[in-house]
């Protein structure tokens, strides 16, 4: 866990660096062809970003990738997602998600590109893959502005769940440690994680409205018991109808 996010710190400044000195018009020819691909590395990042949303329950109102700026009209390759997080996990869930789902495909580009036994146009292919992800892998400055946003809606529900998500990483770490469990892909990882925040939050969730329902009750008066009295019916025959 700890190298992962290694890895996700490393991928992140990798693309901050990378955004400051590749897309550069002094670059000349090379600008043009990091230029489009750039607009391959925003495809993906908004395409992440509009994945998680459904991940999380949200559906988003729309997605945009343009190539040039409505105002300037110069070649600016950018792209937005419209969505409203319902709580600051999901705005930091789904602001993260290019940083999460680019790093993997990166990784999983480089293996491709560094096989020797895998046809060079497909390796060339793989590597400049791998050069849009990395310009596209880290959050905007307008992800990073919505997670304090988020958090600054409700700060103490916020610090409840960072609370259960880290809770949950301990408890998992201890079950890991104690039985030896190995999980083939590391994604099951982060799945048993969301397994145990969610156990951990229904679980507590269920045991407050517990004790607010037997604060709520009144134990020193009890309830009184209406009994129905008991009327006996006596049986009444008809009268017959007269017949004029």
């Amino acid at each position: 866990m700890i190298e992962e996010l290694g890895i996700f710190a490393f991928v992140l400044v990798l693309s901050l660096v990378a955004r400051n000195f590749l897309l550069r018009e002094e670059l000349g020819a090379f600008y043009k062809i990091i230029l489009r691909l750039s607009l391959v590395g925003v495809a993906i990042h908004e395409i992440s970003h509009y994945i998680m949303n459904l991940a999380v329950g949200i559906k988003p109102e729309g997605i945009e990738i343009k190539w040039r700026n409505k105002e300037t009209h110069q070649r600016s390759p950018h792209g937005s997602v419209t969505s409203k997080p319902r709580s600051f996990l999901q705005a930091v869930v789904i602001c993260l998600a290019p940083l999460y789902i680019s790093t993997w495909l990166f990784f999983l580009s480089l293996q491709l590109a560094t096989n020797t036994h895998v046809d060079p146009v497909i390796r060339i292919i793989a590597i400049l893959f791998c050069v849009s992800l990395i310009l596209g892998a880290a959050p905007s400055s307008v992800d990073f502005n919505n997670i304090p946003k988020a958090f600054g809606k409700d700060p103490l529900n916020s610090l409840y769940k960072v609370f259960l998500i880290i809770l949950s990483g301990i408890i998992l770490w201890i079950i890991i440690l104690y039985t030896q469990i190995v999980f083939i892909l590391d994604i099951f990882y982060y799945l048993a994680i969301i397994g145990l925040y969610l156990l951990l939050r229904f679980s507590f969730l269920g045991i407050s409205r517990g004790i607010n329902e037997l604060q709520s009750r009144n134990f020193r008066k009890p309830s009184k018991v209406r009994l129905r009295r008991f009327t006996r019916t006596h049986y009444k025959p008809k009268r017959p109808q007269k017949e004029w």
